[in-house]
């Protein structure tokens, strides 16, 4: 009994994931699919993490991580698939036996809703943030066959670290640094937000400057469903992607990853839209 409970156990680990649509969105789709499964939430703080996720991983076939745990989960783990050990963050842990892999679904979070808008290629990249998602946006840019990105951060010395650990794993891909208050005009065709901009925090007037109609942007930040940054987007003409497809389509990959069978994509992304509407 004790083995079964230990299968149909998910969990997502973060700092404050209390209000997170996840788990109304994995519990629907385990049980749209017949698996008797339950994911919850659980709030780990980072002094405590390593304790912590040791004791819960052994109660656990599969872990989510999120901010601000995406790398410190590595050296906790038996193995990593490429993506997540070139990149340098997981969002997914999944368990065999007694051995824990980490993988990096993020990048097809990001990917997926690209392809869907017949965006198989960019050009150039405006990126705002240098954490774990900023990461995951660098390798998915790989995969597009993306040549430039500026990244835009309010520490410089931050952006120049993160740009210049990216260069070298991505040495296709030109990189520059810019600070978020004193960015100019870009020819980017596409602005991805990984910082919580245009959430809580304020829009920078610089920013909504350089938003103006041909680039698509897309929010990571996914509660508001409509971000200050998308609603600006939206109102220079611009193509938006709302973070709750970034959100959906890694979940999906991480479900498959976990059960083996097909997500049943169309339930996640109602019981997540559903989540986040009644949260407003």
């Amino acid at each position: 009994m004790g083995w079964k409970w230990l299968v149909e156990t998910y969990r997502l680990i973060g700092e404050d994931v209390s209000r997170s649509p996840s788990p109304a969105m994995m519990n629907a789709a385990f049980r749209a699919v017949g698996i008797d499964a339950v994911y919850e939430a659980v709030n780990v703080g980072r002094a405590e993490f390593s304790d912590r996720f040791l004791a819960l991983r052994a109660e656990t076939s599969g872990v989510n991580l999120t901010i601000p745990f995406k790398s410190d989960v590595i050296p906790l783990l038996d193995a990593l698939d490429e993506v997540s050990a070139r990149i340098g963050a997981v969002n997914v842990v999944a368990r065999t036996g007694q051995r824990y892999k980490g993988y990096n679904t993020d990048v097809n979070g990001i990917t997926a809703p690209l392809r869907e808008r017949g965006m198989g290629r960019v050009r150039k990249a405006l990126l705002l943030g240098a954490g774990g998602a900023a990461r995951a946006f660098c390798e998915a840019m790989s995969q597009l066959g993306c040549a430039e990105i500026t990244v835009a951060v309010r520490d410089a010395a931050k952006g120049e670290r993160f740009a210049s650990e990216m260069a070298m794993i991505f040495g296709g891909i030109r990189f520059s640094v810019v600070v978020i208050d004193r960015v100019g005009g870009t020819e980017a065709d596409l602005v991805f937000n990984a910082t919580p901009i245009g959430a809580g925090d304020p829009l920078p007037e610089a920013l909504k400057r350089v938003i103006y109609g041909h680039a698509t942007v897309f929010d990571a930040v996914y509660r508001p469903m409509k971000t200050e940054l998308l609603r600006t987007a939206e109102e220079k003409g611009s193509p938006i992607i709302c973070g709750y497809e970034m959100l959906l389509n890694q979940g999906t990959m991480a479900f498959e990853l976990w059960t083996g069978k097909p997500a049943p994509k169309a339930v996640m992304e109602s019981a997540l839209r559903t989540s986040l509407e009644g949260a407003r």
